[in-house]
């Protein structure tokens, strides 16, 4: 009998630990999607490996994520996004056209955000050094 008991209360725990973790993912999604929705997104700076490039107080970079799904930015590209989970970590995957109409795909990963600031990062194609982009809302 004790046996089986154990048996039930490890199925049991089980089960209950996945339900929980599902809708704890559900959450974080839809916290960082209402962060991130209806606000222009200043980048800051970047830092590539050992060399930071700072844009504050200069005209530059902005990229918008609409409440409808679309995204567009200061330098013409509109398109789609979407915010994925894979490998733990939330990344904003984005579909554009360039004006153009020449396609751009890409996908950054959400290392933080917050209500006025964002950390983006991505590895770009054929490189081994990450590049982490810092963004401000206003």
């Amino acid at each position: 009998m004790k046996k089986r008991y154990n048996l039930f209360f490890a199925f049991w725990l089980l089960i209950s630990m996945t339900a929980c973790n599902k809708e704890l993912d559900s959450t974080s999604h839809d916290v960082m999607y209402t962060m991130l929705v209806n606000k222009n997104w200043y980048l800051d700076y970047s830092i590539t490996g050992n060399g930071t490039q700072a844009f504050v107080g200069q005209s530059t970079y902005f990229i918008t994520y609409l409440k409808d799904g679309t995204t567009k930015d200061s330098d013409g590209l509109t398109g789609t996004f979407s915010i994925q989970k894979a490998n733990n970590n939330y990344e904003i995957q984005v579909t554009a056209k360039t004006v153009n109409g020449n396609s751009v795909n890409y996908t950054h990963t959400i290392e933080t955000i917050g209500e006025g600031t964002m950390i983006q990062s991505y590895t770009a194609s054929g490189q081994t050094t990450k590049t982490k982009l810092y963004f401000t809302s206003k």
